[in-house]
This record gives structure tokens, C-alpha cells and sequence, in this order.
């Protein structure tokens, strides 16, 4: 059995839309193999599109909310990052903590999320078995409007936390949405209230949740984290991959 590395933790804080997620595929792509950890936010306020999912579908309802469009690495359903708290690993699966099987990888990662919400006072479930299909295309669907068994929901089914998953070269990519507060373009789900009975400087913010994640994540999953930045080949490759993607056709990638 391979000896476990120490993680790299890396908590980026508030970046533009395009660079957040170009970090998160050009730490996929690294030379690098240790895993990492990395907590982020969204400055501007934006709307992702999974891998597959054609711009035109979502171009009026992000234009009328000034919302600039970006594609994630992964697939899954369009999510209007605003008030949020994204992580996301890179990993080997089946080495350093993280499972080598796909479903148990999300079990595991979603079970370590719900202990460091109700360790916050905000208790969340996984949605389980008897989850509704969806109606919507595939291709038009909302990430937190969609429902699978192991969506994070709250007390009454609304969905508070959804990730997604992208492997590549022995790798994986595993990213994922904390909403602060309801994302305006899914009105009909959730989000993580920290805020219960908590007044003035005692709310819980996206640092505290941070913390919370970090140590949760340390204790069950990835032992030993040692903070750091991207190193500067992985800084050009982000700058690379968001320019790519901005020169992208509008209807998307045709294959991932």
C-alpha cells in the first residue's frame, strides 16, 4: 500500500470566475501529484456551465442578471456561484484518503461536509434513494434544481450542496457548492444557514466554514495539510486554460 502524502491546502479566497475554475483543471493537470485541497469564492458573482451543457440555454437568464457565463471542467448542471463557498480536490484515486471508487468518492466526501455543517448548527441529509427525477434536459438543467441520492439537502428536500467530479490521467478533479444564500437563478432550492440564532459578529461567515472544513476534512480524510500557493507553472497554465475558454465556441465542448 502506497504511504499517504501530506495534502496541499489552499485557500484562494475571492477570485474572478474565469481563474477559479481555471485553477481547479490546471492543479488537475499538474505536475505535481500530491493531492490538494482548496477553498474558494466568487468575485464577480458568476454562472457555470457543466462540461456538456450549450451556452445558448442560459445566455438570457445570465444577461438579465449581469452574470458573466463560465465552463467548468466537470459535468452536471448549470450553478449560479454567488454567495458561496466552493472546495474542491485533486486527488488519486485510491491513495492519500480518497476512495477509488466514483460513488463512494462523493459518499465520503458529502458525509465529511454534512459533519462540519451540523457541527455549525446547520444539520443536512442525504437525500437518499426516493430521489424525483428530474424533468428538464439534461443539457438546460439547473445543478441545484436537479436531484440524485446523494445531494446534501435541508429539513424540507431543498438541495444545499452538490459536486461533481472530473478524472483525467490517473487523476481526479472533485469540486463543490456551499450557497450561502439561495442562488437567485435557483429559487426553489437551499442554502446553508449559518446564521441560526446567531446575532451581529457571532454569524458564521465563509472564513469560520472554512476552518470548520479544514480541520473536518484533516481529522477524516486527508491527514497531514501543509498550506501553500500554486506554484508558477501551475499560475500560467490557469491563465491559459481561461483564455481557451473564453475563445471557446458558444454552444460548448463536444467532448470531455
Amino acid at each position: 500500500m502506497a504511504t499517504p502524502r501530506t495534502w496541499r491546502l489552499l485557500r484562494s479566497g475571492a477570485g474572478a470566475p474565469s481563474h477559479n475554475l481555471a485553477l481547479d483543471e490546471a492543479l488537475l493537470l499538474s505536475g505535481d501529484d500530491r493531492p490538494v485541497l482548496r477553498f474558494y469564492a466568487w468575485e464577480p458573482p458568476a454562472l457555470s456551465l457543466g462540461w456538456f451543457q450549450p451556452r445558448e440555454h442560459f445566455e438570457e437568464q445570465a444577461r438579465a442578471l449581469g452574470l458573466e457565463i463560465v465552463r467548468r471542467p466537470t459535468g452536471g448542471g448549470a450553478i449560479h456561484h454567488d454567495v458561496e463557498l466552493t472546495f474542491s480536490l485533486v486527488a488519486t484515486p485510491g491513495r492519500d484518503g480518497y476512495p477509488a471508487e466514483r460513488v463512494e468518492a462523493y459518499r465520503r466526501v458529502h458525509t465529511l461536509v454534512a459533519a462540519t455543517l451540523a457541527e455549525l448548527g446547520a444539520p443536512v441529509r442525504f437525500r437518499g434513494d426516493d430521489a424525483p427525477l428530474s424533468t428538464r434536459p439534461r443539457d438546460a438543467t439547473l445543478c441545484f434544481l436537479d436531484a440524485t441520492a446523494l445531494d446534501l439537502v435541508d429539513a424540507e428536500g431543498r438541495k444545499v450542496v452538490g459536486s461533481a467530479q472530473r478524472h483525467r490521467g490517473g487523476r481526479v478533479l472533485h469540486h463543490g457548492s456551499i450557497p450561502l444564500a439561495v442562488p437567485a437563478l435557483s429559487p426553489r432550492a437551499g442554502s446553508v444557514n449559518l446564521a441560526a440564532g446567531r446575532e451581529g459578529d457571532d454569524r458564521i461567515g465563509w472564513d469560520d466554514l472554512a476552518d470548520a472544513l479544514q480541520r473536518r476534512f484533516a481529522a477524516d480524510l486527508c491527514g497531514d495539510l501543509q498550506a501553500g500557493r500554486p506554484d508558477s507553472q501551475e499560475q500560467a497554465a490557469a491563465v491559459e486554460i481561461a483564455g481557451q475558454r473564453r475563445e471557446a465556441p458558444s454552444t460548448g465542448p463536444t467532448a470531455g
